[in-house]
């Protein structure tokens, strides 16, 4: 049995807007299972689901995310593949329309043989990620928004006349989505795409694109992460929780104990995070287990929501 599951971020959703970003969800779904083929897997799954994600203008991945300071998008993407373990990432690429294709042409790629002995790169980023992506026939793409670049030009003028204030959480996009699937053969895939921060610092990148922190398949386990990346990526938030939740601690535990062990030993109470402070301590996660006779979907988080489906 095939199945995907999706999110949009974890964060703050005004009410107003839940059933749009639940909505989003379920066609994301929806578009991978319905092109779904004899041959697909659970990467192709994945991508197509967070490749109509970043299509949509209400989510920060793709077209429309956050602009970085200087008023540009760059995104973030990474996917991996738990038959093998293989992971493609791309970082602070602009001007492409799906960063998670790039990251699936990057993990593909990984599966040829260069000639004179050189190693493919599982990671690549700015001018060079882009210059690979049109090498491989995706397209340039404009992906700032209007409503975008309403916001951007709002609090960039706050900033320059360094007013006291924070950003609206009418004006907040959630940093990332991500999905997991597991094919008709159990095998696991996840992957996640971020426009990251507003007024983020160019060349910025986050956890999307950092093996182990924005998304972890292995053994039985699927996860895709969202929060703060620079404290998912200090702590490896999405392999530690695999890790742990393929049972590497208590079995007698159920995955809701074993996730909440992981959220406390991994991420409250880690001493990586000893400096930061609690009320920035954010994180959700989304993902799959599976054995011989079951799949379960988890989910967790210590900001106000997490949307998916």
């Amino acid at each position: 049995m095939v199945f995907v599951a999706v999110h949009t971020g974890a964060g703050f959703y005004q009410s107003g807007k839940r059933k749009k970003f639940l909505e989003v969800c379920s066609q994301a779904c929806e578009t991978a299972i319905k092109g779904w083929k004899n041959n697909s897997t659970a990467i192709d799954g994945v991508v197509e689901a967070i490749a109509y994600l970043e299509d949509q203008m209400i989510t920060n991945a793709g077209f429309g995310s956050n602009l970085n300071s200087a008023g540009y998008v760059e995104c973030d993407a990474s996917l991996m593949d738990g038959r093998d373990l293989l992971f493609g990432s791309v970082g602070a690429v602009q001007s492409i329309q799906n960063p998670i294709k790039v990251a699936r042409l990057i993990l593909d790629n990984q599966r040829l043989k260069p000639p004179l002995g050189l190693i493919a790169p599982n990671f690549l980023a700015g001018e060079g990620a882009k210059k690979f992506a049109v090498s491989h026939g995706l397209e340039d793409y404009e992906l700032i928004s209007g409503k975008s670049l309403n916001i951007f030009n709002k609090y960039k003028r706050q900033l320059e006349e360094c007013e006291t204030a924070s950003i609206d959480d009418k004006h907040k996009k959630y940093d990332t989505v991500g999905a997991v699937c597991i094919d008709d053969n159990g095998c696991l895939a996840c992957g996640v795409s971020s426009g990251g921060l507003i007024l983020k610092k160019e060349g910025r990148i986050g956890q999307a694109s950092i093996l182990g922190s924005g998304c972890w398949s292995e053994g039985n386990v699927a996860v895709t992460t969202s929060g703060i990346g620079e404290y998912l990526i200090r702590t490896s938030f999405a392999r530690k929780t695999v890790e742990n939740l393929n049972g590497k601690n208590d079995d007698t535990q159920n995955i809701v104990e074993k996730l909440v062990q992981v959220f406390n030993d991994n991420f409250f109470e880690s001493p990586l995070m000893k400096n930061v402070p609690r009320e920035d301590h954010l994180a959700g996660i989304l993902g799959l287990s599976t054995d011989t006779d079951n799949i379960e979907m988890f989910w967790g988080h210590s900001t106000k929501s997490i949307l998916f489906s």
